[in-house]
């Protein structure tokens, strides 16, 4: 009988654990070196009777000579914003490009892909950018749409993992009425946010640790900076420890849809520094520009930075262009990127919006 009672625990124990996904796991370790690079679509399929668009790219690996997509995979969204992928508990964070809702997808020891929940509202329109935020468990999502106050918002979600369905946000932080929030990422606990409208720019927001709604109130920016010569930015990529922010800049479009003027992305080095002040106007240390680089209108960007200096390379995501391309990270202007991969297939195109990086253990190049 008290074998039996044991057995019993251990399997009521098994179901409880099992339950409930955690949302503050350590990060995988792989066995061996991994650099996947994985790829939100906007696009969706118009016509009911044709096949869906699959909106997850997978290129696997992202680190080596010919450079391909190894997996497709269909989220069920209308088409894909903002990607982020979460080492933590194996899982990608997908926004929505033309739907409001955000899905989750996770990730198997292989790279593999299963649709594993959703987080829903009717305020998540327009997503962009989206990232955890660890020691508070909590996926922040930034909204181009503008509320009644003309303000635009970023939306917060308790252990995102454990959420399936209709969720009201845990956060709600207001940005001034000349924020247009595009890409996200963290700083330790700060949040960097570029800025899509005119006046362009990324700034920086701290203490999530401790922040509260701001829905009555916009939050303050400790810091804004904006990039000379800069036209439209859109996706945005920092490492510490390198001290440098990727920023892609969209280019310039005309009313009736023609380009005026192709893309450009601009490393810039040192840029603590700058982000220390309440305001500055920052030159960039090198800008990828010209014919020879392909680029017609980069939105998203990604940085590898493992390896000695020539090593490290940057990844950006060409929506006009329909492909991903891989740079040096010492690349400066007209200059052929390393490695480009096509992103249509046979019968339909695909614009990316956004990249997620995961990468562990020694480059491979």
């Amino acid at each position: 009988m008290k074998k039996l009672f044991a057995i019993l625990l251990v399997i009521i124990g098994i179901l409880l654990v099992g339950g409930c996904v955690r949302n503050d796991d350590e990060p995988v370790y792989p066995l061996r070196p991994i650099a996947r690079l994985y790829v939100s679509i906007e696009d969706y399929q118009r016509d009911a009777s044709k096949d869906d668009i699959d909106n997850v790219v997978l290129i696997d690996p992202a680190d080596t000579l010919g450079m391909y997509v190894a997996l497709n995979h269909d989220s069920d969204a209308l088409g894909g914003a903002g990607i982020y992928f979460n080492p933590f508990v194996s899982r990608l964070f997908q926004a929505g490009y033309n739907d409001t809702t955000i899905r989750v997808i996770a990730v198997g020891n292989l790279g593999s892909l299963e649709n594993s929940g959703s987080i829903g509202n009717r305020l998540l329109s327009q997503m962009r950018g989206i990232v955890y935020h660890h020691p508070t468990q909590m996926l922040y999502v930034a909204s181009n749409a503008t509320s009644s106050t003309t303000t635009t918002t970023i939306y917060g979600f308790y252990q995102p993992m454990n959420r399936n369905g209709f969720t009201k946000p845990d956060r709600t932080l207001r940005l001034g009425n000349a924020m247009r929030p595009w890409g996200m990422l963290l700083w330790g606990d700060s949040l960097l946010v570029s800025n899509s409208g005119a006046n362009g720019g990324v700034s920086l927001y701290g203490n999530l640790s401790k922040i509260r709604d701001t829905s009555a109130v916009d939050l303050p920016a400790l810091s804004t900076i904006r990039i000379a010569g800069a036209t439209a930015i859109r996706g945005i990529a920092f490492v510490d420890s390198l001290d440098v922010l990727v920023a892609a800049d969209y280019g310039a479009v005309g009313a009736d849809g023609a380009r005026v003027t192709d893309g450009k992305v601009y490393i810039i080095e040192g840029i603590k520094a700058h982000l220390k002040s309440a305001s500055a106007t920052v030159s960039p240390t090198r800008t990828i520009s010209g014919a020879a680089t392909g680029l017609v209108g980069p939105v998203d960007v990604a940085i590898d930075p493992r390896g000695e200096a020539g090593r490290r390379t940057v990844f950006v995501a060409d929506r006009d262009g329909r492909k991903v391309s891989r740079f040096s990270f010492s690349a400066s202007g007209n200059i052929a990127p390393e490695e480009t991969v096509t992103l249509d297939t046979l019968d339909n195109a695909r614009r990316p919006f956004g990249v997620a990086l995961d990468v562990r253990g020694v480059a491979t190049q």
